[in-house]
């Protein structure tokens, strides 16, 4: 019984609101605005349910007919390769993903080299 009554309530608002002849009555423009963003995100939010509703409905059709999507589909593998100055490269094969070094080795390591010190002979 309270259903009903609510249900009555509800219907004769709408009508009321949809049959009235004149309303005497000013909307801001920023009111108008603030509407339009509240359509907009309940046009986004039902837009985005509805593309998360059909993407869980295909993918159980899918399992139900055993049918695979990503049957026919080739991956590449790929390769980055981050340098020493922060720049990425991608490679086809591992071995090209190496980092390349832009010095030789021997000037590379050149000074970083400690000397090696005899602490039996220093003390003399």
């Amino acid at each position: 019984m309270k259903r009903k009554l609510t249900a009555l309530a509800i219907l004769l608002t709408g009508l009321s609101v949809f049959f009235t002849l004149s309303a005497s009555a000013y909307v801001d423009p920023t009111t108008t605005t603030f509407l339009f963003q509240a359509l907009a995100g309940v046009v986004a939010v039902v837009g985005t349910a509805i593309v998360i509703f059909w993407r869980r409905a295909k993918k159980k059709v899918n399992k139900i007919l055993h049918i695979d999507e990503n049957k026919n589909m080739e991956v590449e593998d790929e390769f980055t390769v981050v340098g020493e100055n922060g720049a990425t490269e991608t490679a086809e094969t591992p071995e090209a993903a190496e980092p390349k070094s832009e010095e030789p080795e021997e000037k590379k390591n050149e000074g970083t080299e400690e000397e090696e010190i005899d602490f039996d002979t220093a003390d003399e």
